[in-house]
């Protein structure tokens, strides 16, 4: 069955009101929220899955400054990133792959700290219908999902002299170098799930760091000492930056600011950020010289994109893919945990 097909096909009134019920981040999760709504190879999808990726796809949009697109639509985007994501984990192990277990751990951190903390993010899954223990495998899944791609896929992908100069050619815009800046950053974490206890918590740590830095010590040293960003070790440095592949509120509070500036605590959807500008950029058009490995990445990552693309329609025209009527045989169809 193909993927498309069983798309059209699950995004039925249950489907849609279970997904989106535990995908309502204010509501609590009632008794039976979290049904099983799919199997994938007699693997079990429940809807706090579904929801889960609901949220992170209207998370991106709106961090891009793009619309939300209606519920029904959201259901079915997110599906179909669960189905494929499975697919590929599934075609990991069966190629033998393993799953980084350091990978896993950071991005587990990662999301404790954006929820506030372990117990917060324990609290945020329950009100969702899940548990920390599907949000581990999920994690895992996409990790063997990446994992299947770095090792089988992208080392297979060449791209030539030819194919840099004539994507180079045929996309002049896509290498203006746009205004930019060289900013460092000073960030706490406090991601959409986090309570207001501890938005506040980590506004009010943003602030007094931001007044230490106003007094005159060492931004880089600050970020160093306080900032729960991955950046931190490198004293806050976030490289150079420009509007377009910047969160939104952290764009317009950097490129405010004047070199040695600081900004006011800046509130997104992944925490507080405190901002410290270095250096301002001007508009510039590189050369395909310059160009060169940017050219060269953009042309391999659409190879790549391809060749998972083909992988996954294969795998979905093999694959077992059913709506959930009843409770599956061995699945755990209860409200919180799996």
């Amino acid at each position: 069955m193909s993927i498309r097909h069983t798309l059209l096909g699950i995004t039925a009134a249950a489907l849609l009101a279970a997904a989106v019920g535990s995908a309502r981040e204010a509501a609590p999760a009632a008794p039976g929220i979290n049904p099983p709504v799919l199997e994938v190879n007699g693997e079990v999808v429940y809807a706090a899955d579904i929801s889960a990726v609901m949220r992170n796809i209207s998370g991106q949009l709106k961090a891009l400054g793009r619309e939300v697109p209606p519920d029904q639509e959201l259901v079915q985007m997110a599906t179909q990133r669960v189905i494929e994501q499975k697919l590929l984990a599934q075609e990991a192990r069966r190629r033998g792959h393993r799953p980084n277990d350091l990978r896993i751990a950071e991005l587990a951190k990662a999301s404790e700290q954006q929820a506030g903390g372990r117990e917060e993010l324990e609290a945020a899954l329950a009100a969702a219908g899940s548990s920390r223990e599907r949000l581990l495998a999920t994690i895992t899944e996409m990790d063997l999902a990446r994992t299947l791609i770095e090792k089988d896929v992208a080392p297979t992908i060449t791209v030539s002299d030819q194919e840099i100069a004539d994507f180079f050619a045929a996309n002049p815009g896509m290498f203006q170098a746009p205004e930019r800046v060289r900013a460092r950053q000073i960030f706490f974490a406090a991601g959409v799930g986090a309570n207001q206890q501890a938005v506040d918590a980590a506004r009010a740590r943003a602030e007094a760091a931001r007044q230490r830095a106003l007094a005159g010590e060492e931004f880089a040293a600050l970020a160093r000492e306080l900032s729960e960003g991955p950046e931190a070790e490198r004293g806050g440095d976030l490289g150079v930056i420009d509007r377009e592949h910047t969160v939104p509120p952290v764009a317009d509070a950097a490129f405010a600011l004047e070199p040695g500036g600081i900004s006011e605590v800046v509130r997104t959807h992944l925490g507080l950020h405190v901002l410290e500008v270095e250096q301002k950029l001007p508009a510039e058009a590189p050369t395909l010289e310059e160009a060169t490995p940017r050219v060269r990445a953009l042309v391999a990552q659409g190879k790549v994109a391809a060749q998972v693309q083909e992988l996954l329609r294969s795998l979905g025209q093999n694959a077992d893919i059913r709506p959930v009527t009843a409770a599956p045989s061995g699945g755990e169809g209860q409200g919180s945990s799996s």
